[in-house]
């Protein structure tokens, strides 16, 4: 069966975005990942360590293939599960919507430059119609992020989607630094209302695109 070159160019960008994360997870110890490290170098800031913090674990968001792991797990080590949530989630929300921008501003001239138009719209039609499978790599993968700001993805879709696929992974590692267990009942009532508000969000949104 011959593979469309438009096919081709989606299943190379998703699997280029997924690749980058990976090493950081298989080589955490080149990616800048020790943690007490981290831990006492924002410990030395004092009542200015939740910016610092804030600042470092935007980061690994941005230059890839930095592990943000490392830092969500320190977040919830020093600031405890529900400060350190917080700053992880405010974190990756300023890191992907930077590399939103990038994307938007530099990554769209690129694309639309050196591939045919057919594969940019198909790229597009991926974006813009597949938001569950955005929704579900934006939990592990920041490299979308730039990804969506060269397609024709509405800025408002984006954010939507970054403040409701952070918020799970930021607690996730917020609670295993600072030792509380994931069996918790609050977490998990925590995690089913988020999965049930995108659920709610992506049938909306489904329900517009068969309208028009």
């Amino acid at each position: 069966m011959k593979i469309s070159k438009a096919s081709l160019f989606t299943t190379m960008t998703f699997a280029i975005g997924f690749m980058i994360p990976a090493l950081g997870f298989l080589f955490p110890e080149t990616f800048f990942s020790n943690q007490q490290k981290i831990s006492q170098f924002v410990y030395n800031f004092g009542y200015l360590a939740p910016i610092i913090f804030i600042g470092l674990s935007i980061i690994p968001v941005v230059i890839t293939p930095l592990n943000h792991g490392a830092f969500g797990i320190v977040g919830g080590f020093i600031f405890g599960p529900w400060v350190g949530f917080l700053l992880n989630w405010m974190s990756k929300m300023i890191g992907t919507y930077i590399n939103f921008t990038i994307g938007r501003l530099i990554g769209r001239k690129a694309t639309k430059k050196y591939s045919k138009s057919e594969n940019f719209k198909h790229y597009n039609t991926v974006f813009n119609k597949q938001l569950f499978l955005l929704f579900a790599g934006l939990t592990i993968n920041d490299t979308l992020s730039y990804m969506a700001g060269v397609s024709t993805m509405k800025t408002r879709t984006f954010l939507i989607l970054t403040f409701l696929a952070h918020i799970i992974p930021a607690m996730t590692l917020a609670y295993i630094g600072s030792g509380v267990s994931l069996k918790d009942p609050l977490f998990f009532i925590l995690t089913s209302i988020i999965l049930l508000i995108a659920l709610f969000y992506f049938i909306i949104k489904k329900n517009k695109l068969n309208k028009t």
